[in-house]
């Protein structure tokens, strides 16, 4: 590891003993005398996937005969994500939950969950998602890098939004214009491939740069219109659907190691249960961000006619499989759940 990496590294460490010190967790009243875990994530603490990702401690707390609690560090105040996968790996942190695009820049077959149109739909996606074999010895394959994935969280489908009204329904109603992308290469060739300029930025960064004209729409769930505060920014919403990018639950492969078999089963099953809790709530909190988005003057289409979107893309999907046969098994798997 490089001086530079070691310093950062050591700065990461001082920072999560400030805040161990001073921040009062959601899940203190689900704190045992046993082993706490760590966990880390970027949500808004009191936004509604924020409080699902709370309810994990709660799971976790139910059977207290495992000696486990979780203590969570939302809205990023540990730092980015990229820095929260950087602490897990050198078992600083113990968990983290983070963009599956994001996890691409330290494991490049996480890439897989930018490919568009992977997902059929959302019925594929979970499908695939709990049932794929090969993606869950990706989540395994890691442990030499510091991590492991033990869940994933059920994210829902990105779509486009524009400061003009239009229905984005091909490539040609995104020429010239100006889109927010996410800063990974599979993202900006997505967009490049649909017509549009990439403009890579983080998220936090985007109400900024729609309110100055820097970007001209942007593509995220919809949940990005009202809990970000989009829906005042932009004219239209296209359910393009073209990606379905899970969140992802990591730990330490250090933390890992040092659990019981009870314990490590315990934490799955606990997540599985986050997870499923989230999905029953889920087309009720987006139809709500939508009648919100709605009454804020904001057009949404769906049901588009996809064809010349897939067909624009596809190139995307046949050089990731190109990388070798391990891409193509991951990718082959995904698609079978899709059938």
């Amino acid at each position: 590891m490089g001086i530079w990496k070691k310093m950062g590294l050591c700065a990461l460490v001082a920072g999560l003993a400030v805040v161990a010190g001073t921040f009062v967790s959601v899940s203190r009243r689900y704190m045992p005398d046993g082993k706490v875990i760590r966990l880390a994530h970027n949500q808004q603490d009191g936004s509604e996937i924020a409080d699902t990702i709370a309810k994990f401690a709660g799971f976790v707390a139910e059977n207290p005969g495992e000696g486990l609690g979780i203590k969570i560090y939302p809205s990023g105040i540990l730092g980015s994500e990229t820095a929260e996968i950087e602490m897990v790996q050198a078992g600083i942190l113990d968990m983290a939950k983070v963009g599956s695009q994001t996890l691409g820049q330290f494991d490049d077959r996480y890439a897989i969950f930018a490919v568009p149109y992977l997902f059929v739909n959302q019925e594929h996606y979970w499908e695939a998602m709990e049932k794929s074999a090969e993606v869950r010895r990706l989540f395994e394959s890691t442990a030499e890098q510091g991590f492991i994935a033990i869940g994933y969280y059920a994210n829902g489908s990105r779509n486009y939004y524009l400061k003009d009204d239009v229905c984005v329904d091909s490539p040609a109603k995104l020429r010239g214009k100006k889109i927010r992308s996410m800063p990974n290469s599979t993202s900006m060739d997505m967009i490049s491939a649909m017509g549009a300029s990439p403009v890579p930025m983080s998220s936090s960064e985007t109400y900024t740069a729609l309110q100055q004209g820097v970007v001209d729409g942007a593509e995220n769930t919809e949940l990005a219109l009202t809990v970000n505060g989009h829906e005042d920014l932009v004219s239209s919403y296209t359910y393009t659907e073209h990606q379905y990018s899970p969140d992802i639950y990591i730990i330490s492969t250090k933390t890992w190691n040092s659990l019981s078999d009870s314990q490590k089963e315990h934490l799955k099953k606990s997540l599985a249960k986050t997870n499923d809790n989230f999905k029953e709530k889920y087309n009720s909190m987006m139809a709500a961000a939508i009648a919100e988005a709605e009454s804020h003057g904001v057009r949404i289409y769906k049901d588009i006619d996809k064809t010349e979107l897939i067909r624009s893309v596809k190139p995307i999907a046949e050089e990731f499989m190109a990388r070798g046969a391990e891409y193509r098994r991951l990718f082959s798997d995904i698609q079978k759940y899709g059938l």
